[in-house]
């Protein structure tokens, strides 16, 4: 479909969050409300109405697919320039920048995602070195 089309289908507030081109958006609502639409459609108005590449544009979410769901609409709304837009997960954006600029972040050149048994070994360390005093088991 098209932008016009699209765009006709969503509600006011919707339409607000699309039309605002300048500055970030910070859209909030629950599953299934058009919250990827929505994201999707701004990025597309920012394009048609600026002269702004597709590459200085940052879109974030907090899940994979998200960041799928994102690109699958841009793409059908704006066709190949949606693979230039930058879309991450939070996590994502900020493994990138870490990477590409480490002597930023000179403290963490040596760390690493940590797993489940490094949580429990924290988690357990910070347990046995304090004397919660309300502090209960499951089954208690």
């Amino acid at each position: 479909m098209d932008f016009d089309t699209l765009y006709k289908q969503l509600n006011d507030e919707q339409k607000l969050a699309v039309d605002s081109i300048e500055g970030p958006v910070q859209v909030i609502a629950g599953p299934g409300t058009g919250k990827t639409q929505v994201l999707a459609m701004r990025v597309a108005n920012i394009l048609q109405q600026t002269q702004t590449n597709p590459n200085n544009i940052l879109a974030l979410t907090f899940t994979e697919s998200g960041v799928t769901a994102m690109r699958k609409r841009l793409k059908q709304i704006i066709g190949k320039a949606a693979y230039y837009v930058n879309i991450y997960t939070f996590h994502s954006f900020c493994a990138r920048v870490i990477s590409e600029f480490p002597e930023k972040f000179v403290s963490t050149r040596e760390l690493k995602p940590i797993d489940d048994i490094g949580k429990y070994e924290i988690i357990r360390e910070i347990i046995d070195r304090n004397d919660f005093k309300h502090l209960s088991t499951v089954h208690n």
